[in-house]
């Protein structure tokens, strides 16, 4: 597989490709990282979208290219988790009951009955 500078568009390669010791630097990198990003050209990106999507959300990153030079990225949507929030004043407000066992007995008494 050729690196990533080297994808070539209508016969002419990228204008600075890195030099030889980065390159190789580079695939050793690739070797060693995850999956190699997959590089596709706009028109081939439009017609194809739904697979990339599909690729996309199980983990590779596209990068879509037009005129050789990257121009964006498709990477899986990562969903921010809600921070849970306690109501201290609804704790607070609950009243005890006195005859409920402790936590801490709780805990000791199944503690306790494991082999």
């Amino acid at each position: 597989m050729r690196p990533h500078w080297a994808i070539m568009k209508k016969g002419k390669r990228f204008k600075y490709p890195p030099s030889a010791a980065a390159a190789a630097e580079i695939n050793d990198a690739a070797v060693l990282a995850a999956p190699e990003p997959l590089f596709i050209n706009v028109r081939a990106a439009k017609d194809s979208l739904s697979s990339l999507l599909e690729q996309a959300a199980r983990g590779n990153e596209i990068i879509i290219t037009s005129d050789g030079e990257p121009k964006a990225k498709l990477v899986p949507y990562q969903m921010k988790r809600k921070r849970f929030k306690v109501d201290w004043e609804l704790l607070r407000s609950m009243p005890l009951k006195p005859d409920a066992p402790r936590a801490e007995d709780l805990i000791r008494e199944d503690r306790d009955g494991r082999p």
